[in-house]
C-alpha cells in the first residue's frame, strides 16, 4: 500500500505527534512505501527524518497558491498513492478536489478539537465543510468532534489516539526534579497547556490562592508558555507565590509530570473544546488522577468519578473541592491512578490506532476499485 500524507508544518502539537507516530507504527507492522509532504518547512519532530520515508516540502505562497495545485499533481503522477491522508483544512481545500477527480481515496483529518458551540456560519466551521465534498472520510480522534462539526454518518469516522508509552522515560528522578524546581511541599497539583485564551488558567491560580489560605502543603505547578503567562503569574497573591512554579516550556515533560499527585487539564469552553488531549493521556499513562473541564472528547477519555473528575467550565468551587478531596483520600487518588493508566492501555493503545487506520485505508481502497 502506497500512502500519501500532508501537513501543514511539523510544529510542536498533538495532531502533528500523532501523525509521526501512526507513519513510524505502519511502517513498523504493515507493508507500506510512505511519502510525506510538508507545506512548510517547520519542524519539531525531527525525528521524522530518521524513518523510511521520502519527505517533500511544498511551501505555500498566497500569491502563487495555484502553482501547488500543479506541483502536486506531479507529486500525485510520480508516487502513485493508493491512498491521501491530509491532517489540514488549508491543504484539503487545495489538494481534495485533485484526488476526487483521480479518483484516489482522500482521508480528511483536519478536525482535532470539539468546540461546545460552533456557528454553521462561523469562519472556524465553513473553512473545514469546505472541504468535505471532496473527501472520503472525515477522520477525527474523537466523536465530539464528528459532532461539533456537523459532519454526516456517511463520511464521518473517528479513531481514539494511541498513547506511545515508549515516550514515558523517565530520566531524572522525583528528588532531582523537586530540587530542579526548589520544591518541598508534599503535594504537587500539575497542568500542562499552553499559557493561552483556549486554556482556563485563571481558575488554576484562583483555586490554588483559595486552597493555600488554609494548607501550605501543595505547589501548583504549571508547564507551558504563551501570550498568558505572565499576565497569569501576576494573579497569585502575594503570601502564596511560594506554593506555585510557573516553569516554562520543558523538555523533559514525563519526568516532571511523573511527580505530579493530580493532573489538571482546565478549558475555556467559550472558545475551545479538546479533542483527546495528550496531556491527559500523559497524566493518565503515568497513573495520575486527572481533573478536567468537561466536554468535547474530554468526557470520552476520562470516565467521571472512576479515573477521575469532570467539572463544570470556570467553577473553581468544584475544583478546589476535587483537589481537596484527592489529596485527602490517598487510596482513591491511587486507585484512580491505576484505572486511568489501565484505560489509556486498553482503549487509547498504539497498535490500536495503526490497525484500525491501516483498516479504514483498506477499505477506501477496495471500494474505489469496486
Amino acid at each position: 500500500m502506497k500512502i500519501l500524507f500532508i501537513i501543514e508544518s511539523l510544529k510542536a502539537g498533538g495532531k502533528e505527534r500523532r501523525m509521526v507516530s501512526l507513519i513510524k507504527g505502519l511502517l513498523e507492522t504493515k507493508d507500506v512505501k510512505i511519502e510525506l509532504l510538508i507545506l512548510s518547512k517547520n519542524i519539531h519532530y525531527s525525528g521524522i527524518n530518521n524513518l523510511d520515508i521520502n519527505i517533500r516540502f511544498l511551501e505555500r505562497n498566497i500569491k502563487k497558491d495555484i502553482r501547488i495545485l500543479s506541483k502536486f499533481n506531479n507529486i500525485i503522477n510520480e508516487f502513485k498513492p493508493n491512498v491521501v491522508h491530509c491532517w489540514d483544512n488549508i491543504a484539503a481545500f487545495h489538494f481534495a478536489p485533485i484526488c476526487k477527480l483521480k479518483r484516489i481515496p482522500f482521508i480528511n483529518s483536519m478536525i482535532s478539537t470539539a468546540p461546545l458551540k460552533l456557528p454553521i456560519l462561523s469562519k472556524w466551521f465553513l473553512s473545514n465543510a469546505i472541504s468535505y465534498p471532496f473527501s472520503d472520510i472525515i477522520l477525527t480522534n474523537c466523536k465530539a468532534g464528528l459532532n461539533s462539526f456537523r459532519v454526516s454518518k456517511k463520511k464521518g469516522k473517528y479513531i481514539y489516539n494511541g498513547f506511545n508509552f515508549e515516550r514515558l522515560k523517565i530520566k531524572l528522578s522525583p528528588e532531582q526534579i523537586r530540587s530542579k524546581f526548589n520544591i518541598t511541599q508534599k503535594y504537587i497539583v500539575g497542568m500542562t497547556a499552553a499559557f493561552h485564551d483556549r486554556k482556563d488558567y485563571i481558575t488554576f491560580v484562583k483555586a490554588g490562592n483559595k486552597i493555600l489560605k488554609n494548607r501550605k502543603d501543595i505547589v501548583f505547578l504549571a508547564i507551558g508558555d504563551g501570550p498568558t503567562f505572565e499576565n497569569i503569574k501576576s494573579q497569585v497573591n502575594d503570601n502564596v507565590k511560594d506554593n506555585f512554579r510557573f516553569v516554562g516550556r520543558q523538555k523533559d515533560i514525563e519526568s516532571i509530570v511523573n511527580i505530579f499527585d493530580i493532573g489538571l487539564l482546565l478549558t475555556n469552553t467559550n472558545c475551545h473544546g479538546e479533542g483527546i488531549s495528550n496531556s491527559i493521556m500523559e497524566y493518565m499513562a503515568l497513573s495520575k488522577p486527572v481533573i478536567a473541564t468537561k466536554g468535547g472528547g474530554t468526557n470520552e477519555i476520562v470516565n467521571n468519578n472512576e479515573t477521575g473528575f469532570l467539572i463544570e467550565s470556570h467553577n473553581e468551587e468544584q475544583l478546589i473541592e476535587k483537589i481537596e478531596y484527592l489529596l485527602d483520600n490517598n487510596h482513591i487518588k491511587i486507585e484512580m491512578g491505576k484505572k486511568g493508566k489501565m484505560r489509556i492501555e486498553k482503549e487509547f493503545n498504539l497498535n490500536k490506532m495503526i490497525d484500525k487506520t491501516y483498516e479504514l485505508y483498506s477499505k477506501q481502497i477496495k471500494k474505489d476499485l469496486e
